[in-house]
């Protein structure tokens, strides 16, 4: 199929391609059909371009590639929504917010986009019973991993 979109102009996209949202994105409750399109190349993040709305996209990532140990503890009625038996089933996803100030760069871990590509479905859910923000700026997830904490039995003179 054909999809018009402002950011990317015309893109033909396989029509088994199309997830469709079983719960909706917060805010947007009437856009329901999505694609998944490449990010930039050499970047590990997708877009979710919606099929309903040229100018719709979200930007997404892995929020492993910060937060290495993440996990969404789902309940039963929400895998048995996406079709699924286990979390492991599902691409994970959070939505990534761009600003023109690279300190503010920031993912929103608290309510990830759940997507099970095989049956075509998708949802964006809260994780209720988690301790991530709302607001997970990048800069400080990449300041951590640039200076870990000393180790106090490490040897100066190896």
């Amino acid at each position: 199929m054909q999809l018009s979109t402002t950011r990317f102009g015309n893109v033909e996209v396989a029509d088994d391609s199309v997830v469709t949202f079983t719960q909706p994105i917060i805010g947007f409750q009437e856009f329901r059909r999505f694609v998944l399109l490449p990010g930039p190349e050499d970047s590990a993040v997708v877009w979710l371009q919606s099929t309903e709305s040229a100018d719709l996209a979200f930007l997404l990532m892995n929020p492993k590639d910060v937060v290495p140990d993440y996990r969404a503890k789902l309940g039963q009625h929400e895998l048995a929504e996406l079709a699924v038996t286990s979390a492991d089933e599902l691409d994970i996803y959070t939505i990534l917010v761009v600003s023109d100030d690279v300190s503010k760069v920031r993912t929103n871990l608290k309510a990830p986009v759940l997507l099970n590509i095989k049956q075509r479905l998708g949802k964006q859910t809260v994780l209720e019973r988690s301790d991530y923000p709302i607001q997970f700026f990048l800069a400080q997830a990449r300041k951590a991993a640039a200076s870990p904490e000393e180790v106090s039995n490490a040897r100066t003179d190896a």
